[in-house]
């Protein structure tokens, strides 16, 4: 593990459950190819409405896989998600995000 990436992960197998699910994973893979994104913009790049996305991310957020950071626009009224910054990196040209417990790779 990293030596910047703390170990909030008491209980591993909540992180794996909630990062198992296929819309929570296209999340994921989303988030660690960009910028952060809203709720909406998540929505209309992996599909699916807005609330059922909202409960994904409330699922990865509670496991730890997210945070919730400012709006870029400086919008306090929109929250927008991010893989933790000191979760990702890259090998060998491809997104990885490191929790520590696990490492996620996409293609």
């Amino acid at each position: 593990m990293p030596a910047d990436v703390p170990n909030v992960f008491a209980n591993p197998c909540l992180l794996l459950k909630a990062v198992s699910d296929p819309v929570r994973w296209n999340i994921l893979r989303e988030l660690i190819s960009s910028a952060p994104l809203s709720v909406q913009e998540l929505a209309v790049r992996v599909g699916g409405k807005p609330s059922q996305m909202s409960k994904h991310l409330a699922l990865l957020r509670a496991a730890g896989a997210l945070t919730v950071v400012s709006a870029p626009d400086g919008d306090g009224r929109k929250a927008h998600h991010a893989v933790p910054e000191n979760c990702r990196r890259t090998e060998a040209g491809r997104p990885v995000i490191d929790y520590g417990v696990c490492v996620l790779r996409f293609p």
